[in-house]
C-alpha cells in the first residue's frame, strides 16, 4: 500500500529549512552514490557513480521521462527485486529508469547484489544518508521522480505486491507527467 506523503510528513515532525517534508510535486532530493554493480551503472551514465541529476532535471546528461528510486535491504524488502526487474524491462523503451538504493552496511552486500543479476544500477547508502533525506521509514520505499526532478509519487508498498501498484503509478506518470526537458 502506498503511504500518503502528508501522513509521512506528520510522522516526521515539523519540517525545517534543511529537511522540508517530502511531498508530491516538490523537488526530489539530490544524490550521487557509488554503484554496487558498477558495470550496469557505467552502461547507463558512463560512470561508476549515479546522480539523480544525470537522468532528470534541468540539464540531465542522459534524459529520462522518469526515475523509479527504490530503497531496500537484503531482508524481506528484497523480495520485490524480481518485480522491479520485470518493470525495468517493461518500461525501458519508455525512458523510465530504475535505481535501487541498498541501505545494508554489510561488507558482503556488493557480492549479494552482483548475484541478483539485476539490469538496473544498485547504489550503496550504508549509512542511510539518502534514505534519511527521503524520510524512509519502511522498506521497501519507492519514489517515482518525473523528468523535471519532482516527486510524482512515493510510498512503502508491500514487497510481495510491488509490481501492480508501481505499474499503475508509472502509467500515470507517462500519461500525465511532463515531457523530457526543463
Amino acid at each position: 500500500m502506498w503511504v500518503a506523503l502528508a501522513l509521512l510528513a506528520s510522522l516526521a515532525g515539523p519540517a525545517t529549512a534543511d529537511t522540508e517534508a517530502l511531498v508530491v510535486g516538490a523537488p526530489a532530493r539530490a544524490f550521487d552514490l557509488a554503484a554496487l554493480n558498477p558495470e550496469i551503472a557505467t552502461a547507463l551514465v558512463r560512470e561508476r557513480r549515479v546522480a539523480l541529476h544525470d537522468l532528470v532535471g534541468l540539464r540531465p546528461t542522459h534524459p529520462m521521462r522518469g526515475v523509479v528510486v527504490v530503497f531496500f535491504d537484503r531482508g524481506s524488502s528484497a523480495l520485490g527485486l524480481p518485480a522491479l526487474e520485470v518493470l525495468a524491462h517493461r518500461y525501458k523503451g519508455e525512458k523510465i529508469r530504475f535505481l535501487g538504493i541498498c541501505v545494508d552496511d554489510s561488507d558482503t552486500v556488493g557480492d549479494w547484489i552482483l548475484a541478483q543479476n539485476l539490469s538496473f544500477p544498485v547504489l550503496a547508502d550504508p549509512h542511510r544518508v539518502v534514505a534519511g533525506r527521503y524520510e524512509v521509514r519502511t522498506l521497501p520505499f519507492v519514489v517515482l521522480v518525473d523528468a523535471r526532478a519532482r516527486v510524482f509519487a512515493a510510498g512503502g508498498p508491500d514487497a510481495l505486491d510491488l509490481e501492480g501498484p508501481l505499474d499503475l503509478e508509472i502509467t500515470h506518470l507517462l500519461e500525465l507527467g511532463p515531457p523530457i526537458g526543463p
